[in-house]
């Protein structure tokens, strides 16, 4: 093809996509995320192996989100952990002796105490938007047009202005920059910043007369607008600018995307990383722009710039903690600038170079200015508090923040003065990190959305698998595989905004499912269903499940025999029964709940062992005498016992799979075609496949009771949800083994099931009718065992409540799979497997 029609197709392929974005954003609105009853912990690091726990989060954080960075031991850091995160968290609390305290036990209350208190008047009771912040600017051009006059320091990825004033009052004066909320969560930085401003026009203390009238000041109250804008509109907690990086992430750390030192430490390459350097210096239009304008600040003796939190007074530079340049003399100046802070409200500070003081940190505004200009005096402000509210600084602290900062800035500038130089300030965030409470308790969903997804083509594929991979937070009920499926995700309410990003950019048709996950689980769960004889009118745990076993072998004891496979990880026995009324017959194997959450497929197996023991319908009495009965309710006992103690979507076993990550799927781990595909490798992810096959103790153990049964005919493994019959194989969609008999059976299976209720079922091998996925147990049982009929359930519902099917499911759900089971097995006679 011509280039120039390839050129043409690309110009129209864009167009029609960003046609497709405006529509799509036209009808997705935009929300704020919440962080209702996300809990904050402060952690202090004392030991090599807690450190790294903590930076491999940092790296994958599935939902967590630190305030302060995990870079050095003996510091405390702070860590926001989502309700679905508390009981995992509690667990690694446990293991590395965290020691965490609660900081905060409601990060939304934190954060709605921020937002209170603005009046139609500007004023610093309040945190302002960026519009009030620009509309006060104009007014003060208005009010001093012989002193005040309006700049433009750049532009921004959305198309803002970086806006704002000179002061000056006579002609000559060396220059002081400010900078303020580069960091777009910072507010208490834009807040001082528009004070200080405030102060200089309007106070008539001498000392703040003097500077304001023999400098020249910059003021740039937000230079990341598009970052400060988001932080109101959509997510408090952004740290970044808001350009695009890839299907997934937005924005660059515009304080680590500076061309001096660029990527020297300190930084991250990952685009979703909050320290995201972006790909080379200056690619942020924010930084490049900036960049120049202050290039072009005749004078410039002083560079300030103001970020939260830590109270410390930062020198270059981020990248070594060598004494560079006029490093002595910066420190003897800040030195006495923190002293004279101290003196009004009592706030201790700490001076030092920024690799010294906090951590290595590469590619700042600050180490620009002094590196490249040559600006003799730049420094960096870490401004309130020390750690208990971080960046989240209650606006009734705005004015005494700001106050003791102007006393510093007046010594600063007067010693520079003085010396000769002027002043500047850096900064590099601080906020918070870990960890808590040592007590058990149960991860929360409360206002965690489930959404069904349409995937219409491939950018919208490729979009939720990178979701997928990087979850933070999100998980998927149903894996994202191929185009024209469906899948239900699970939004946590601090991805709101993000996700009515990606609607409307991508045009995903998303149909929410349950507007609080949280009340659907409580639902599920309640006590009262729970009578004291075991029944099918709620769930119930590993234990009564098992008590009830021991029961069935008390009062058959010529027909059941219990069965015990082995122990799981964490010590729990693997229980099951056998029942069998005569000798010869051959075997069913009915496997329940190996996946943990699907707690379906452990009431049904228990309710047709209960038919098979006490009905007096004829079709049910003939399968139970004539075949042998292996009932394993609970495959995977630890995984099930920790949905019920501790995290209701929990999938895997609880093996130790890495430091942070525990579990593998023990429906991947079997030794037959292990890691063929639909595996992962990731420990973190929900369907690893383990280090190797048959690295789970379970699945090793029940798999060597499976391979004694020699009259094994067929096997039946319980899943949920998607009402589905699946056959082998996982790994490939060929049509192997005995296919097309299977496939005939299991088809007048499903009719008959659809009978009693008209619940409709679809039948194929796993890989056509859902995805690919190798390494499960019943690609073993057929690939090794060579057992003839192997089928797969997937059972209520198609996604209104997913794996938290209501306990008055539980009964007509056993039903009408127990008339298929009759089926399976008659037809399966007819065709001589029995």
């Amino acid at each position: 093809m011509p280039l120039r029609s390839v050129a043409i197709m690309a110009s129209v392929r864009a167009v029609v996509w960003l046609l497709v974005a405006l529509v799509a954003a036209s009808s997705v609105q935009a929300e704020p995320a919440r962080y209702d009853n996300y809990r904050v912990y402060k952690l202090f690091i004392d030991r090599v192996e807690q450190l790294e726990l903590l930076q491999l989060i940092e790296q994958f954080p599935d939902g967590y989100a630190f305030l302060t960075d995990p870079v050095h031991l003996n510091t405390t850091v702070k860590l926001v952990v989502p309700p679905h995160k508390v009981a995992e968290f509690v667990e690694l609390d446990r293991k590395f002796s965290l020691k965490a305290e609660v900081a905060f036990e409601n990060l939304q209350t934190v954060i709605d105490r921020q937002l209170r208190g603005r009046r139609e008047t500007f004023g610093w009771t309040a945190y302002h938007t960026l519009e009030d912040i620009y509309g006060w600017l104009d007014t003060l051009v208005e009010q001093y047009p012989d002193v005040v006059s309006p700049i433009v320091a750049g532009q921004t990825y959305e198309g803002r202005q970086i806006r704002g004033v000179k002061v000056s009052y006579k002609a000559g004066n060396p220059a002081v920059f400010t900078e303020g909320t580069i960091h777009a969560r910072e507010w208490i930085s834009a807040a001082t910043v528009t004070w200080v401003l405030n102060e200089l026009l309007t106070s008539d203390d001498p000392a703040v007369r003097n500077i304001a009238e023999n400098y020249d000041w910059y003021v740039v109250p937000v230079a990341n607008p598009d970052g400060y804008v988001y932080t109101h509109t959509n997510t408090r907690l952004w740290r970044k600018t808001r350009s695009l990086q890839n299907v997934l992430c937005y924005g660059v750390d515009p304080n680590r995307n500076w061309d001096y030192m660029f990527n020297q430490g300190g930084t991250s390459t990952l685009p979703c990383a909050d320290t995201f350097s972006g790909p080379e210096p200056f690619s942020e239009i924010e930084t490049r722009t900036l960049s120049q304008y202050i290039s072009t600040i005749p004078n410039l003796s002083t560079y300030l710039d103001f970020h939260s939190s830590g109270q410390l007074l930062m020198v270059p530079y981020g990248h070594t903690r060598e004494p560079l340049d006029n490093y002595y003399e910066l420190m003897e100046i800040g030195t006495k600038a923190i002293t004279k802070l101290q003196e009004r409200h009592g706030s201790v500070y700490k001076v030092g170079n920024i690799a010294e003081i906090i951590y290595i940190a590469s590619g700042s505004s600050l180490d620009w200015v002094k590196g490249t200009l040559q600006t003799p005096l730049t420094f960096a402000y870490e401004l309130r508090d020390t750690g208990e509210y971080g960046f989240l600084l209650p606006p009734e602290q705005i004015i005494a923040t700001a106050e003791e900062t102007l006393d510093s800035i007046i010594l600063l500038v007067s010693a520079g003065q003085h010396l000769h130089l002027a002043m500047k300030f850096l900064t590099v965030c601080f906020a918070l990190a870990l960890f808590g409470a040592t007590v058990a308790e149960k991860a929360r969903y409360d206002n965690y959305r489930v959404y069904r997804v349409r995937i219409q083509d491939v950018r919208q594929l490729e979009l939720l698998q990178a979701i997928e991979q990087y979850p933070d937070g999100y998980r998927f009920w149903s894996d994202p595989v191929k185009v024209g499926t469906e899948v239900l995700l699970v939004v946590p309410p601090h991805q709101r905004g993000h996700f009515s990003d990606l609607r409307a950019r991508y045009g995903l048709r998303a149909e929410l499912q349950t507007a609080n996950l949280q009340q659907q689980i409580d639902l599920e769960s309640r006590p009262s269903l729970r009578k004291e004889t075991f029944g099918w009118n709620a769930y119930y745990r590993v234990d009564a499940i098992y008590g009830w076993l021991d029961g069935l072998v008390a009062s058959y004891p010529g027909v059941v025999t219990p069965l015990n496979v082995g122990n799981s990880f964490e010590g729990r026995p693997i229980k099951g029964v056998k029942v069998s009324y005569k000798a010869g017959n051959k075997a069913v194997f009915m496997e329940g709940l190996i996946h943990a959450r699907e707690w379906v497929s452990g009431a049904t197996v228990t309710w047709v062992l209960n038919e098979l023991l006490t009905s007096t319908d004829p079709k049910v009495r003939s399968i139970a005498e004539n075949y042998d009965w292996y009932f394993f309710p609970v495959t995977n006992p630890d995984g099930y016992e920790y949905t019920h103690t501790t995290d209701r979507q929990w999938r895997k076993t609880r093996s130790e799979a890495s430091a942070l990550c525990r579990g593998a799927d023990p429906n991947r781990n079997w030794g037959y075609n292990f890691m063929q595909g639909g595996a992962s490798s990731v420990p973190c992810s929900d369907t690893f496949a383990g280090a190797t096959a048959f690295s789970e103790v379970e699945t090793r153990q029940l798999s060597d009771f499976i391979a004694t049964l020699d009259n094994l005919s067929t096997y039946l493994a319980f899943h949920s949800y998607s009402q589905l019959l699946l056959v082998p194989y996982g790994h490939t969609t060929a049509r192997l083994d005995n296919y097309d008999q299977t496939i005939a059976i299991g088809t007048k299976a499903i009719n008959k099931l659809q009978e009693r209720y008209g619940t409709t079922y679809k039948i194929g091998n796993i890989a056509e009718a859902i995805y690919v996925a190798s390494g499960g147990s019943i690609d073993w049982v057929k690939g090794v065992l060579r057992t003839p009929l192997v089928y797969a359930y997937e059972l209520r519902d198609l996604g209104r409540y997913g794996f938290v099917l209501p306990p008055d499911q539980i009964i007509p759900t056993a039903e009408e799979t127990l008339d298929s089971i009759i089926v399976i097995l008659e037809e399966g006679a007819n065709y001589g497997y029995h």
